[in-house]
């Protein structure tokens, strides 16, 4: 999906009383991790994987492998020592990406996806990029999210298999 920035940034969406916002910080691919297993654990993007596993995909996130992280864009909300949600973006070169957007079961429909959705996006305009990417499936519950802060589907970025080296 792509969007301009501008309709993600108008959204007014504010975090949830007892959660702060902070910028991701390399120290954090710990509580990314744990953030990712716990997000990720009984949704439709769950296949499995075990908390090692999630470990080293925040880690492998935090030092490049989906492009170089924006950190003055990518935010996460904490409740005291616990994340409940991030969004991470990464600079992929051709284009930004929205790498990752999680928030745990116990904050979800709250609110806080949205609000570090749009910090990001304010973020990115203000230093002068227009619009950005993300990946999600055509039946994930989180494409009505990015639907309603201005994502459309775009073909152009999807990947087939042979685009994976199936």
């Amino acid at each position: 999906m792509r969007g301009q920035l501008r309709d993600a940034a108008s959204h007014h969406d504010v975090l949830p009383e007892g959660l702060v916002q902070r910028h991701v910080a390399e120290s954090d691919v710990e509580l990314l991790g744990r953030l990712m297993a716990d997000g990720y654990r009984g949704t439709m993007d769950d296949t499995g994987e075990d908390d090692a596993w999630h470990h080293t995909e925040a880690a492998a996130t935090l030092q490049g492998h989906y492009g170089a992280v924006l950190w003055d864009a990518s935010f996460v909300a904490v409740n005291g020592p616990q994340l409940a949600g991030t969004c991470l973006v990464t600079d992929g070169g051709s284009h930004l990406l929205l790498a990752f957007a999680i928030v745990v079961p116990e904050w979800r429909n709250r609110g806080v996806g949205a609000a570090l959705i749009a910090e990001s996006a304010r973020a990115l305009l203000g230093a002068s990029h227009v619009e950005w990417t993300l990946a999600v499936t055509d039946d994930n519950p989180a494409r009505r999210l990015y639907e309603r802060l201005g994502f459309v589907p775009d073909e152009s970025l999807r990947r087939t298999s042979r685009d994976a080296g199936a």
